[in-house]
């Protein structure tokens, strides 16, 4: 059995659930995978993390994120499918679907993981996965509101559907959360920090900025936002620069929360929540998150963080404030262990692949 993958992005940076999917499948069909991945001259390749798969980097001579890069690298993804007639094929992202309708064969199994909006792409992804019929034979969301708006747009008729969820642990095997006293009593947050995107701003108030945060991660926007982040520090709040996905796995634990808000300005940034929400749960750490639906989701589903009542600068300091009152009580011990529990009962890879098997 051969099992071939057409990544949308390098891999290693983002989107674990693509090397996860393919490390089940390699295990569930004992078979041998191969992963296409375009060269983004940024990043630094990671394939000694993936021992277990033979990555074929496909590099551009423009960008492959860009409109001329992206037809090149489906070019030449195209030419190495139809050079190695994998039996499955794992078409990820609309990014990469278009390797599809350009393939001289189709594989005996077609997997579509629409792991990204479709219409980010533009009018011509929508019309592309419109006429999907026949040449796939199931298609995977992250998030059930993404799943009905991408089939109402996109039909996928005769195409079973299913939603796995971003998580990134891979075993059933609970979480051994820190005790209480194990941890630094400070809240994390991780990921990319803007004004537009994650309310930068929010961070610069002296209300904030009096509350115990630790934050990972790069600065984007105007040139001297990082510059002007660092000078925020000394109160509560510390700028840690930025670390790593290993690293940061490792400081996680110690936390006593962790923040997931993101801006809700366009469908891409509203429904399916980050690595981060699930990974924070999955370490014993209860997100306090904004009400995006799948986090709405889970923490009312299962108790297991605190859920802020809107995106507001207002909301987001009472939740803070609320999070770190009632830390270490009863209450949060029962939120911590509200996570074991949403782990035990879903919230694995091996869970959400348990999904997929019926239809392999």
């Amino acid at each position: 059995m051969r099992v071939a993958a057409v990544s949308d992005v390098t891999i290693g940076y983002g989107t674990p659930q693509l090397p996860l999917l393919l490390d089940s499948l390699r295990e569930y069909l004992n078979a041998e995978v191969q992963l296409i991945e375009p060269v983004q001259p940024e990043l630094a390749p990671r394939h000694a993390q993936y021992p277990q798969f033979e990555i074929l980097p496909a590099a551009t001579a423009e960008h492959p994120h860009s409109p001329v890069g992206r037809q090149e690298y489906i070019w030449r993804a195209t030419r190495l499918i139809d050079r190695l007639k994998p039996d499955l094929l794992v078409i990820c992202c609309t990014y990469s679907l278009p390797v599809l309708f350009r393939a001289a064969r189709r594989p005996k199994k077609v997997l579509y993981y629409a792991i990204e909006s479709i219409p980010f792409y533009g009018e011509f992804d929508v019309e592309m996965n419109r006429r999907l019929e026949g040449k796939a034979d199931l298609v995977l969301f992250p998030e059930e509101n993404r799943a009905v708006l991408e089939v109402g747009r996109c039909g996928f008729a005769g195409i079973p559907k299913l939603v796995l969820y971003n998580v990134s642990n891979r075993r059933r095997d609970g979480v051994r959360a820190l005790p209480a006293e194990g941890r630094n009593g400070r809240i994390l947050y991780s990921g990319t920090i803007s004004r537009t995107q994650t309310f930068l701003d929010y961070y610069f108030s002296d209300r904030v900025r009096a509350l115990p945060i630790d934050m990972f991660g790069p600065v984007k926007g105007a040139p001297g936002d990082q510059d002007q982040l660092a000078a925020q520090s000394g109160a509560q709040l510390r700028y840690q620069g930025r670390v790593s996905s290993e690293q940061l796995a490792r400081l996680r634990p110690a936390y006593a929360y962790s923040i997931v808000a993101w801006n809700p300005d366009n469908e891409n940034q509203l429904y399916a929540a980050p690595n981060k929400f699930f990974e924070a749960i999955a370490d014993g750490v209860p997100p306090i998150a904004a009400p995006h639906p799948q986090c709405r989701l889970m923490i009312e589903r299962y108790g297991c963080g605190i859920l802020l009542a809107d995106w507001s600068f207002d909301s987001f300091v009472s939740g803070l404030r609320r999070a770190m009152e009632i830390y270490q009580t009863p209450l949060w011990l029962r939120m911590v262990d509200n996570c074991r529990r949403a782990v035990e009962a879903e919230l694995t890879w091996d869970s959400q692949f348990d999904k997929v098997k019926a239809y392999l």
